[in-house]
């Protein structure tokens, strides 16, 4: 090639704008990418045609009949298939003349939304399983109603109501909903269900008529986004979640990292299932600075607390009647069906509205007035539960090391994630009590416990303690420790070591570990053979070591004293720590606190528990939210 075309190549590749350096480029680019490459067919199909309506690209007719198609199905979680639907319509009316949904395309969705069932109080018994009740279903099922009777005001619905009476429906449900975002954060918390409830909260931002719904909805979802900024490394978010599934945790890539992606510029935007960061790349929300800015930012090391959602006990301290049934959907979106104070009024709405996330109360409720009969304070058993969670996240360049304080242990669990550290967007160390080797359901081998461990974390040391009932069929603990993934793996008596990049992790099992392939052929396996087990888990970094191999010496030689569920190490950089099933968690002697006082505790924000205002600050950026 002549040097006059290679001049004038690269002056055309001077003159490119630069993708990613703002959040319109990216929005842009992320529509066309979606566009093309999102998931065609069933639940998110509607998404792929939402971004191409977005990057002003032709609909597909086949992807809108399939939309039109899941709603009319009923099938679980076609609400999202109708928040993605509302959300297309809304846009194309904002366009007038110029929208690109056809006449016909309007009419089969006016038929859909029209006859939707958007509550379990319709009459119209489901033809198919719907989930109603966790803390995202709710949400989803009173914005699409709100959108939808906003838009028909005056039409009556299959069920027999107005558009109207829609509208006020939803309304008393979801003003308590964002409330109890605000103030006792997300019960689904830091979890895979992130991308979807940014979807209704940014259809509630830019749609809802209500200015104080729109002003809630915005404050909620910055929360949102300020829990991912403090709790990602790199964009990935990965701090100790309520639920979590195998394909965010194993495949490298989690379902909120394109959220992060357009909200912050960090991470990736390579998913082809997406819902929330879809609506966000359409939508006039804007991150406040100061969230992106902590985001982004590569350079702090601190510790974060953080509590979030309630236990159904407390629920009186707040104000909440355990006997109201629309106060009921708070428990039921912690999924606490059978709380000993929930159980009565769960079967009552069950009976009522034929909606049945349990079929056996009277089992539950003859149990608990034996047990109070014979002076037990009876405790809930629901292995779905989303009770209060007190999370410590340590946070760096190199690593993000987060835990669950002492989460329900012994108790069965379901997609909890208690402890995870984060070297890289694949190179993440964990243990769980695998469920069957289906990682489509929970609990599975690899996401979510049988039986819930007892954790705790100080600084960058975590703790897991495993007692696992005489008898379960799974009478074992063990780690994920992805090899392929790390550039250094060094394994020493009950340590196992990894270095990835400038990151260091250190895995000890008091019972003596084997590192295996998993059930896939990964080496990735570290099996501790036996019902009790104690792990403990230390992360660092290279500028606090002459080496890796310094590292690797010191923790090799540390005092670490295991008996049965009790422990005492002498960390190398964090003091002495001990901890058991039954006895506190103490460093260099001092007990440590359990439970946290504060919704947030860290170099941008200090909120106590149930507050009224959330001010965030960094360098010379702050916001304030007020409930």
């Amino acid at each position: 090639m002549k040097v006059k075309n290679l001049i004038v190549l690269f002056l055309m590749i001077l003159s490119l704008p630069v993708m990613g350096d703002s959040f319109e480029s990216r929005c842009r680019e992320f529509n066309r990418f979606y566009g093309y490459e999102g998931e065609a067919t069933w639940l998110y199909g509607v998404f792929r045609q939402l971004a191409r309506q977005s990057a002003e690209l032709p609909l597909e007719e086949e992807g809108m009949q399939n939309v039109f198609d899941v709603i009319k199905s009923n099938h679980d979680c076609n609400d999202f298939t109708l928040n993605g639907l509302l959300r297309m319509l809304y846009l194309d009316r904002s366009k007038g003349k110029n929208g690109v949904i056809t006449a016909d395309m309007k009419g089969k969705a006016e038929e859909r939304i029209l006859d939707f069932k958007y509550w379990w109080d319709d009459a119209r018994r489901d033809t198919t399983y719907r989930c109603y009740h966790t803390e995202n279903h709710q949400a989803l099922y009173h914005t699409a109603e709100l959108l939808a009777g906003q838009m028909y005001k005056k039409q009556k619905f299959a069920d027999g109501k107005t558009g109207k009476q829609h509208m006020a429906h939803a309304l008393e449900r979801l003003r308590p909903w964002l409330d109890y975002r605000f103030r006792f954060g997300f019960s689904e918390w830091l979890s895979t269900y992130y991308d979807v409830e940014a979807l209704l909260l940014t259809n509630l931002y830019d749609f809802a008529e209500d200015k104080e719904i729109r002003r809630k909805a915005g404050n909620v979802l910055s929360l949102l986004l300020f829990d991912m900024a403090l709790n990602s490394h790199n964009g990935r978010l990965c701090g100790a979640s309520g639920r979590t599934y195998a394909s965010s945790l194993i495949e490298g890539d989690h379902n909120t990292s394109s959220l992060a992606w357009l909200a912050f510029g960090v991470g990736t935007n390579r998913r082809k299932q997406l819902a929330g960061a879809i609506a966000l790349a359409s939508s006039g929300y804007r991150c406040p600075e100061v969230i992106v800015d902590i985001a982004r930012d590569p350079k702090p090391e601190y510790t974060s607390l953080q509590r979030t959602s309630i236990n159904v006990e407390d629920a009186a301290d707040y104000g909440l009647d355990t006997n109201d049934e629309l106060t009921t959907h708070l428990f039921w979106g912690m999924q606490e069906f059978i709380h000993p104070d929930v159980v009565k009024m769960s079967k009552s709405i069950s009976e009522r509205h034929d909606a049945w996330p349990y079929r056996d109360y009277d089992r539950y409720i003859a149990q608990y007035e034996k047990e109070r009969e014979a002076g037990v304070v009876p405790i809930s058993r629901d292995r779905f539960a989303l009770s209060e969670a007190n999370i410590v996240t340590r946070r760096t360049p190199h690593y993000v090391l987060s835990s669950l304080l002492d989460y329900r242990k012994g108790r069965p669990g379901y997609q909890h994630q208690p402890w995870q550290l984060t070297l890289s967007d694949s190179a993440l160390i964990y243990t769980n009590h695998p469920g069957g080797k289906n990682l489509r359901f929970s609990p599975n081998y690899w996401a979510g416990n049988e039986i819930l461990p007892r954790t705790a974390q100080h600084g960058s040391v975590a703790v897991a303690i495993y007692n696992i009932p005489a008898g379960h069929n799974v009478p074992f603990s063990h780690a994920y420790f992805p090899v392929k993934e790390m550039d250094e793996v060094v394994i020493r008596g009950n340590w196992l070591f990894a270095r990835k990049g400038e990151g260091y992790a250190a895995l000890y099992s008091a019972v003596k570990p084997e590192l295996t392939t998993d059930f896939r052929g990964e080496l990735c396996d570290v099996i501790a053979q036996s019902p009790r087990n104690v792990w403990i888990c230390e992360a660092s970094s290279a500028s606090e070591w002459p080496g890796f191999h310094a590292f690797v010496d010191a923790h090799s030689k540390a005092s670490v004293e295991v008996d049965g569920t009790e422990l005492s190490y002498v960390s190398p950089r964090n003091g002495r720590l001990s901890y058991g099933w039954e006895k506190p968690f103490t460093v260099d002697g001092r007990t440590m606190p359990l439970r946290h006082k504060c919704r947030y505790d860290n170099p941008y924000c200090k909120a106590g528990f149930d507050p009224q205002r959330i001010d965030i600050a960094c360098g010379d950026k702050s916001v304030s939210l007020l409930r």
